[in-house]
């Protein structure tokens, strides 16, 4: 008999074995099943099979190479385009102004299949994309990974501007960054998120603008980038933006980013402009126009929206909705307890005066007023019959004697009872905390911690990270560029914010790193 040797009992197991009876060790070992394919394949003329195999379960990747046009049929418009690119089949006339749709988002679409992996991610990140790419593939779930991919000749970069126009965009709201794991929890939010994206509490994050001044000295603007400052880089948008001439000044001219915040009937009379530095390193403006608008505010919405899904950002709906009840609640008990309060001070103001008049009269029939605290002031010769509320009694002041030479100090009258020192609370120990921080003769400058989160990092003038301020982000992002370091040499601290989420979860992460 041979170890090998073949046990016909298995027969009816094997008769419905497949992929589900693998072990996930043995799932490990299975080479993937890969299939890439651009958006127009993916998301257009092929979108029913790619719906229908994340219908089907079976654990097939799909890589879709998002570059918002039919990059192999000569760049004609596709639904994954934004609105008012420029292409073939959405050109800019005097009928329309470049592409009207608003774009097809296929990473929403495959989270409405509820059971597949989803990854969106770029090459702005790397990290963040092989990261992913790695947990799709040991997942036992369909995946997609849908992945920002500039096409140079439609979108008119050059060749080596792909990883400039992936950072722009991801920092810009045009492609956010998501995670969808349907086994990371039970609610939508466990299973979304969103690391990756800068300033994930923000609008927009900021940026420095530095530009030579009139007298040759440096001037730096602090502002954030919009979706104007990305489409501006990008010659598929460039006939949207005109310059502005250094005197076109007056009210009707308003930063983007603050006309985007004006409600409609306000931007009457208002045109919207982004500064920009010249070829010469001066600063000027563009205008922007109304496409321009309608698709920050249609990106804004998607951004609030996902925010919403993963737990980030409440709705003003859903907070009102919580907030109202408790609000009622607050104001009734509130003004209970003021009731409670003004009718125990009426009390205290109607028989406190009857009080003291009754403590003092009681003290100068008892023997003197030493026990209302009054110190060395002598009992009256006789008893004085309490007709009516005495005056108030005399302060009396007693000197402190001063030594002489020409002989000893004279005994005190009395002596003034001792009076207590008022309570001084004591400073509260140093809490343990550590400041978080990086070696910075030791950076590589690889860029990961800055794109995390630029207002976090920064790079000194020697393009060594360091850390700007440890209280414009996250101790989850602190850990993760530490993670992240290719020298390893970020030291997360300790939280700042002990309220943190997941925070015991991050700083067992922390542990090795500080």
């Amino acid at each position: 008999e041979t170890c090998d040797a073949y046990d016909e009992s298995h027969d009816k197991f094997f008769e419905a074995f497949d992929w589900r009876h693998f072990t996930d060790d043995e799932f490990r070992l299975c080479p993937p099943v890969l299939t890439i394919g651009g958006d127009g394949a993916m998301l257009d003329i092929g979108f029913q099979n790619v719906s229908r195999l994340m219908a089907s379960g079976k654990p097939i990747r799909v890589v879709v190479l998002d570059t918002q046009v039919y990059s192999n049929t000569g760049g004609q418009a596709c639904t994954s385009g934004f609105h008012g690119q420029i292409s073939d089949m959405a050109a800019y006339g005097a009928a329309s102004h470049g592409k009207e749709e608003q774009r097809k988002e296929m990473s929403l679409i495959a989270i409405a299949h509820r059971g597949t992996f989803v990854l969106q991610s770029s090459q702005a990140l790397p990290s963040h994309l092989l990261g992913g790419v790695l947990r799709g593939l040991g997942s036992r779930r369909p995946a997609i990974f849908n992945i920002y991919s500039p096409c140079q000749a439609e979108h008119g970069l050059p060749d080596h501007g792909s990883a400039t126009a992936a950072k722009l965009a991801l920092e810009s709201r045009a492609f956010t960054y998501l995670t969808y794991d349907p086994d990371a929890g039970d609610s939508v939010a466990d299973r979304l998120d969103l690391e990756g994206n800068p300033a994930l509490e923000d609008t927009w994050p900021t940026y420095e603008l530095t530009t030579e001044g009139e007298n040759g000295e440096p001037q730096t603007l602090t502002l954030p980038l919009t979706i104007a400052d990305w489409a501006a880089s990008e010659p598929r948008f460039g006939r949207h933006f005109e310059p502005l001439a250094s005197d076109a000044n007056g009210a009707e001219w308003t930063v983007f980013h603050e006309y985007l915040e004006l409600p409609e009937e306000e931007r009457q009379g208002k045109s919207p402009f982004i500064y920009v530095r010249d070829g010469e390193g001066r600063l000027g403006r563009l205008s922007v126009s109304r496409e321009m608008v309608v698709l920050a505010e249609e990106r804004l919405d998607l951004w609030d929206e996902i925010r919403e899904l993963a737990g980030v950002k409440v709705s003003e709906r859903a907070r009102r909705k919580v907030s109202l009840p408790l609000e009622k609640d607050y104001q009734k008990q509130l003004a209970q307890l003021r009731g409670e309060y003004e009718e125990k001070l009426a009390d205290l103001k109607a028989s406190y005066p009857a009080k003291i008049t009754r403590r003092i009269a009681e003290a100068l029939v008892g023997g003197g007023l030493s026990d209302l605290g009054g110190g060395a002031v002598p009992a009256p010769a006789a008893t004085i019959p309490v007709l009516a509320p005495p005056p108030p009694a005399p302060v009396v002041v007693i000197p402190t004697p001063v030594p002489t030479a020409a002989g000893p100090s004279p005994a005190p009258v009395a002596e003034a009872a001792p009076v207590a020192e008022p309570a001084v609370a004591e400073e509260e120990d140093d809490d343990g905390a550590i400041e978080p921080y990086i070696d910075i003769e030791l950076c590589t400058t690889c860029n990961e911690c800055t794109n995390l989160n630029p207002q976090m990092f920064a790079y000194n003038d020697n393009k060594q990270a360091y850390i700007k301020d440890p209280r414009a982000g996250t101790f989850r992002q602190l850990v993760t560029a530490a993670e992240r370091c290719t020298a390893a040499i970020i030291h997360p601290g300790t939280p700042l914010d002990p309220d943190e989420e997941d925070l015991e979860k991050w700083v067992k992460r922390a542990e090795r790193f500080n």
